[in-house]
């Protein structure tokens, strides 16, 4: 695996591969030391969970590890990305682990030749793309379930504007999970194949298994939003949470928006701060893999 851009680019086998080395990784039964590699985080957008978890896994796989600040760097002279990303390249950086809100920058950054001796891992680009956010929570599901198959998982929120909703909605299909998003129609967006789509909190959460709830990205929305209206029809709570309902949040999580504060106090809650911990080797994973292509 030369480089990780989306979830639609990997296949059922590299995606139970990342689980399976995630799983070595948290049980102790693999070690990593990738100390001849150079690995810099490129985030240009604000980030705890996502930046902090790579850190920790290039960390634990003994990485040497680079924080790029957009605002104090040759950016802001003028100078193009794609000669940025070269000229680090060239002193000696071998992966980018990139956060931007374009959808297409990373996938284009991997497609440049004179990029050969480089890796990218998308971590989490616009609103279309956000593949470790998708692969941990797979981790998380999977370590809870052992079977995804067949599972029904509801995903509420701003499915719109989600990137964690289209990755997570591109993973789960190729698993064979079945999928429901339950969102106001303004908030629903592009319709997916084989994806139910709900506007009734009451029968979206009727039977299933899996409760993912999502923010309203208010940084990429322009309308206004009627939060009240929002909470009145959509906020889960502890009387429309289903009893054995597995409830999932990707963070930040926006207390009494998309989720009433006591619910987090919920047994079935514990699985949000459970995604925070297997982010980190779900990243020892692909940042292994992606070195160990490398000869790193």
């Amino acid at each position: 695996m030369k480089h990780l851009i989306d979830i639609e680019s990997l296949s059922v086998d590299e995606i139970n591969q990342i689980y399976n080395r995630a799983l070595e990784f948290e049980k102790g039964h693999r070690k990593a030391n990738h100390i001849n590699s150079n690995i810099v985080n490129m985030f240009f957008e604000n980030s705890t969970r996502t930046k902090m978890s790579f850190e920790m896994a290039e960390n634990k796989i003994n990485a040497k590890k680079y924080d790029f600040c957009a605002d104090a760097s040759s950016l802001n002279k003028g100078e193009d990305m794609f000669d940025t990303i070269n000229n680090l390249s060239a002193i000696g950086m071998n992966v980018f682990v990139i956060r931007h809100n374009d959808d297409n920058l990373v996938k284009e950054l991997s497609q440049k030749v004179y990029f050969q001796d480089a890796a990218f891992v998308n971590a989490g680009s616009g609103i279309y793309s956000h593949p470790t956010q998708a692969l941990l929570d797979y981790y998380t599901i999977k370590r809870h379930f052992l079977d995804v198959k067949d599972k029904t998982i509801t995903i509420v929120g701003d499915i719109a504007h989600s990137r964690v909703a289209s990755s997570n909605i591109a993973l789960l299909k190729k698993i064979g999970a079945k999928i429901r998003c339950l969102a106001p129609e303004y908030l629903t967006g592009d319709k997916v194949e084989g994806v139910e789509y709900y506007t009734d909190l009451n029968s979206a959460f009727e039977n299933t298994d899996i409760i993912m709830a999502l923010r309203i990205q208010k940084e990429r929305i322009q309308e206004h939003i009627n939060i009240d209206e929002y909470i009145k029809n959509y906020q889960i709570t502890k009387e429309n949470l289903p009893y054995a309902a597995f409830l999932m949040h990707p963070g930040p999580v926006n207390k009494d928006i998309e989720i009433r504060s006591d619910v987090l106090e919920l047994q079935n809650a514990k699985t949000i701060l459970n995604q925070a911990k297997n982010g980190v080797f779900i990243r020892m994973a692909v940042l292994d893999m992606v070195l160990n292509s490398m000869g790193l």
